[in-house]
């Protein structure tokens, strides 16, 4: 298995609800453009198809800046868009139960 680093240095946790009437994108851009090293995408309200569309559209914010993107929660999310990783709370499924899944 290979092991993806990830800059903890700033770590951005997205929130739909606190942007206000601005892209996602654009602050997630501002965000990283200010210096933060990593972006987790959260929307516990979203639909897996948004959340997707969502994901990709971060993607092609992140990627030309050497950015990585987690998808909290959502394994599924994660491995449809793309994203770099998974942040999984304690009850959320097994780190072990997600590995199994993504062979």
């Amino acid at each position: 298995m290979t092991r993806r680093a990830f800059d903890l240095t700033l770590y951005l946790v997205t929130d739909p609800l606190l942007v206000g009437d601005r892209r996602l994108e654009d602050v997630v851009a501002a965000a990283v453009d200010g210096g933060a090293t990593l972006v987790q995408l959260r929307d516990k309200a979203a639909a897996t198809g948004d959340l997707i569309r969502t994901a990709g559209r971060l993607l092609e914010v992140l990627r030309p800046r050497g950015v990585k993107l987690l998808v909290n929660d959502r394994v599924d999310v994660a491995l449809a868009s793309g994203a770099d990783g998974v942040h999984l709370g304690q009850s959320d499924m097994p780190p072990a139960g997600c590995w199994a899944r993504t062979r």
